[in-house]
């Protein structure tokens, strides 16, 4: 029972955080404003300077998206292009970040030090990338052998319903979504294990925390699953409020700009809180 102390113990270490999902969440805003700036004058150019996107304040309007796409197609076809470098850029800062905050939540006390944060992002930069990238070919085969079958089922039967086509397909993507818990659980794992051990063998040691994850199943997968409710009650609740609520007013603006903010500290909070658990449950099992 003591490994289902991994939950709160990840809350624990996440609240002494603060200092680090701080800076964190600064350099994500300083990343915000780098992106957002000159995207806002490509928009208002896009839109003529009009009062159209004025009215997408209000909600999702497909006419006045229709027209801005229509009027700057091209503008946003051309950003667009040169926005994928800022996006792999970004996915790489992500990377990065993991080995700072394991860093951290391995020893969660005294003055927190941007410079070990620096260096140990640096040091398992190229090994938590190699990890992602076998994490995503590992998807993309479940992919396949989840959504292949059903779609050749499909393309050979004839005069099914709407409900025939579309109930398998609800099963199948259950099925995927609760894999994807497994799967992300063992990525957090493997980067406990490459960072405690110091391993620069990332495919090895990827198949023995596997081994392991089956071994205590029911341990490692409950675990997945409260670290996923987590953020979904939280954005759940955004965007309930986010639906009740009409903005149409300066303040109403203001107000939810600093909801949205408040929400992007706590993903970070919530990611540490992921990590800093995941790392506890690794701590308990290899010992």
């Amino acid at each position: 029972m003591t490994r289902f102390n991994s939950y709160p113990k990840g809350f624990k270490i996440a609240f002494q955080s603060f200092r680090m999902i701080g800076l964190i969440y600064l350099s994500y805003l300083l990343i915000a404003l780098l992106l957002a700036i000159p995207f806002y004058g490509l928009f208002r150019s896009a839109t003529g300077n009009s009062m159209l996107p004025d009215s997408l304040m209000a909600g999702f309007d497909a006419t006045v998206i229709r027209e801005i796409l229509h009027n700057g197609g091209k503008l946003f076809g051309f950003y667009l292009q040169s926005f994928w470098p800022w996006f792999f850029a970004f996915l790489g800062f992500q990377i990065f970040l993991n080995g700072g905050i394991f860093s951290w939540i391995s020893n969660p006390r005294g003055k927190f030090s941007l410079a070990q944060f620096t260096r140990h992002g640096r040091k398992y930069f190229w090994r938590f990338l190699k990890l992602s990238l076998y994490i995503l070919i590992l998807n993309l085969i479940i992919g396949l052998i989840v959504y292949v079958p059903y779609a050749l089922i499909i393309l050979t039967q004839t005069g099914l319903t709407d409900e025939q086509i579309v109930r398998p397909l609800v099963l199948l993507i259950g099925i995927h979504l609760l894999l994807l818990v497994f799967i992300f659980m063992l990525a957090d794992l493997t980067k406990a294990r490459i960072f405690e051990q110091d391993s620069r063998a990332v495919l090895k040691t990827m198949f023995k925390c596997l081994k392991v994850a089956f071994k205590h199943f029911f341990t490692f997968y409950i675990l997945g699953i409260l670290l996923l409710l987590t953020p979904l009650i939280v954005f759940a609740g955004y965007y309930f409020l986010r639906k009740a609520v009409s903005v149409d007013g300066s303040l109403m603006i203001l107000l939810f700009l600093v909801v949205q903010q408040a929400v992007v500290f706590l993903r970070i909070f919530i990611r540490t809180w992921r990590l800093a658990s995941v790392y506890h449950l690794h701590q308990k099992i290899f010992s």
